[in-house]
């Protein structure tokens, strides 16, 4: 593909994409962003959110937990704590997740690293059941 970036999703368990695409969109703490050919070099932080891989042909969507997005001219490599295929998605447990991690946060001492990953863990079952 001319003119395309070298793309890789990645937790720490697995490689979840890897290919080459047009335009990549991710959810940054500052808001979504996106990264074409011959962007500047960036590193980012990443929120959790969705993103979505255009390759010309189709745009997959991924669930993608909190993490970094390197990004260069030609490439781009998102480090994530935890990622899915949106469209495969099971919103019942998404549902639990959910329920558990507001029961952990309504526990937890504001400020705390329990409540930031309850926090954390919220916006992931959150967008989970969005996708």
């Amino acid at each position: 593909m001319a003119g395309s970036l070298q793309v890789e999703i990645v937790t720490p368990t697995r490689l979840v994409w890897k290919g080459a695409a047009e335009h990549v969109q991710a959810p940054g703490l500052d808001g979504e962003f996106g990264v074409l050919p011959d962007h500047a070099a960036l590193l980012a932080a990443l929120r959790p959110g969705i993103v979505t891989v255009h390759t010309g042909g189709a745009s997959p969507r991924y669930v993608v937990g909190a993490g970094f997005a390197e990004a260069g001219p030609d490439r781009v490599t998102l480090l994530v704590d935890a990622a899915e295929d949106a469209s495969t998605v099971n919103k019942d447990a998404a549902q639990k997740a959910l329920d558990a991690a507001e029961a952990a946060l309504a526990a937890a001492e504001p400020g705390s690293l329990a409540a930031d990953a309850a926090s954390t863990a919220r916006d992931l079952a959150l967008v989970r059941l969005g996708a």
